[in-house]
């Protein structure tokens, strides 16, 4: 369970901090900087939060199968990472398309707030379904779930 909290907490920082780094990287104009911010960028994204996405997955996927877990919060919580690993790989599309992938110049693209918004929606909405197991999911048991 360790594990799994560490790789979540890693992963969901790439989340919120990948948006970011897109964002300073339109407003900046120095060449130097472009270049420093497209490296942190494709570090954060593939040495760092990339691996803590597999590893999160892979370690709940096991404390699924150990702690025997079912139920109507389970499978809302499993659409909810799904839409996590959606954006990450979001964040990976946006990371080519700002130039971070080898291309000589970086296209533009609107990077909006929305962003990091939808970070900030879907990590609490995992925290809440694994600790309150909402009660309003325990009279769905008895359905397809």
């Amino acid at each position: 369970m360790a594990a799994h909290i560490a790789t979540l907490t890693i992963w969901s920082a790439g989340l919120l901090y990948l948006p970011v780094l897109y964002m300073v990287n339109r407003k900046e104009h120095n060449a130097e900087t472009l270049r420093r911010l497209r490296v942190i960028s494709r570090v954060a994204y593939t040495r760092i939060a990339s691996p803590a996405a597999v590893l999160a997955i892979l370690t709940g996927t096991a404390l699924v199968y150990v702690a025997d877990a079912s139920g109507a919060w389970l499978a809302a919580k499993l659409a909810v990472v799904t839409l996590m690993g959606v954006f990450h790989a979001y964040c990976g599309h946006m990371l080519a398309l700002l130039g971070h992938e080898g291309q000589h110049k970086a296209q533009r693209h609107t990077i909006a707030g929305w962003q990091l918004i939808v970070p900030l929606l879907l990590i609490p909405t995992v925290l809440w379904l694994v600790l309150a197991k909402p009660a309003f999911f325990a009279n769905m048991e008895g359905g397809p779930w």
